[in-house]
């Protein structure tokens, strides 16, 4: 005979003794059931532990007491949301962990991985920690101004990592895996029992499954399956349309990072982009990855587009810290002024285009991509306006208040520019 479930009782009457301690509280009868959050007149096991758990932190969280209920209220989450058993989730490098409480102190040391887990909707006030370059942006972090700062993924401060007695660090995957594996060494030895969990979280190819597997480890699976679809839809509205575009007819686009005349080959980020969004790279052929090509060899392709990023090296402007466009039109100018470009047929047409890495990269990623599109193929992508998925993108899933029509510096020409 199975055993009956009578935790819920249990927690129920926990959530009346601490009522009772703290004192006589009124309460307006509305008519409606109290704790039915989602009003469908019934009071499901879901809705009694949330709300329990919800009083018991509230109530002894930072008290002398606190420490006493630190496993029975970890203890009620698992029994609840986890099917009363510890819980396994894999990250990015393949690595398996299994959690026997939820993450409650997080420590953040990649800005991919705080973006994509403000979008999953998790609390930022369980972030206790956070790497030197998220520090570094923010306007687009506010959240974490003053927040200890852990250093950087290729510098960590280990001793302030260990300080914070997190339950679980953040770091890349991929992106850096032998120096992954030094910090995560590193971490365990000194507090084996902090998880190191590792996402890259920046490359279209993976992006959507490596939501899955960080939404999993931070609780947030609804949500990341809302935002995977969100991100996704994103993605297919290219790739399904530039699909039946003939190899031989895809428009050729040079591309040049913030160094002149440094641009980018198969192997690349950059270069991946430029197909996903059906475009033909001129160098990519070329070698090694990032190569430095010969002017005279950008006439002889006579590209169609042109796209130029700023952001990062000596270009490092735009983006979302900047409202002032002067730098990024000269740049732009520069370009239309550089020798023999008149001949472009980019130039001609008026299709030479400035990107800032803040949509280019990371997360983002996405937004850049459809970019790209629209000005590959104008007429197909006539539809499509990345500006307002942008700022979909900020308020839906980034909670952010940030205006991109009046300011930051993405792209230039800016598209009404274009179209007047």
């Amino acid at each position: 005979m199975k055993t009956p479930k009578i935790y819920p009782h249990a927690l129920f009457v926990l959530f009346l003794l601490g009522m009772v301690a703290a004192g006589p509280v009124s309460a307006t009868d509305t008519g409606a059931l109290p704790l039915d959050t989602n009003g469908d007149a019934l009071i499901s096991t879901d809705e009694l532990a949330a709300s329990v758990l919800t009083y018991m932190e509230r109530t002894y969280a930072g008290s002398a007491d606190a420490d006493q209920y630190t496993d029975l209220r970890d203890g009620a989450y698992v029994y609840t949301y986890w099917n009363q058993t510890a819980k396994t989730v894999q990250d990015s490098s393949g690595q398996v962990v299994t959690l026997t409480r939820p993450i409650r102190r997080a420590v953040v040391m990649n800005g991919e991985a705080a973006e994509t887990m403000r979008s999953l909707g998790y609390d930022s006030t369980a972030v206790v920690g956070i790497g030197k370059y998220i520090l570094d942006d923010p306007v687009f972090f506010p959240e974490y101004a003053g927040m200890p700062n852990v250093g950087s993924v290729w510098s960590p401060d280990y001793e302030q990592i260990i300080s914070l007695s997190p339950d679980a660090v953040f770091i890349y995957a991929d992106f850096m895996d032998s120096k992954g594996d030094e910090i995560q060494q590193t971490i365990q030895s000194m507090n084996p029992a902090v998880h190191v969990l590792r996402y890259d979280l920046f490359e279209p190819e993976t992006y959507a499954k490596e939501v899955g597997l960080l939404a999993a480890a931070i609780d947030r699976e609804d949500e990341g399956a809302r935002f995977a679809a969100f991100y996704t839809q994103q993605m297919d509205t290219v790739t399904d349309r530039v699909a039946a575009i003939p190899e031989g007819e895809r428009v050729p686009v040079y591309f040049e990072s913030s160094d002149d005349f440094k641009s980018c080959a198969e192997g690349s980020g950059y270069h991946d982009k430029i197909i996903i969004a059906g475009g033909q790279n001129i160098f990519g052929n070329a070698t090694p990855s990032y190569p430095v090509v010969n002017p005279e060899s950008v006439l002889f392709g006579n590209p169609a587009v042109v796209v130029k990023l700023q952001g990062n090296g000596k270009l490092d402007f735009g983006g979302y810290e900047d409202d002032d466009t002067s730098k990024t039109a000269e740049v732009y100018n520069s370009l239309l002024r550089r020798p023999g470009w008149q001949t472009l047929q980019a130039v001609k047409d008026g299709r030479v285009h400035i990107i800032d890495t803040d949509v280019f990269g990371g997360p983002k990623h996405f937004i850049g991509i459809l970019y790209l599109a629209t000005w590959f193929y104008p007429d197909l992508f006539a539809d499509v306006n990345p500006e307002e998925i942008h700022q979909e993108y900020l308020t839906t899933y980034q909670h952010s208040m940030y205006d991109v029509t009046s300011h930051g510096v993405f792209v230039y020409p800016a598209a009404q520019s274009l179209d007047g």
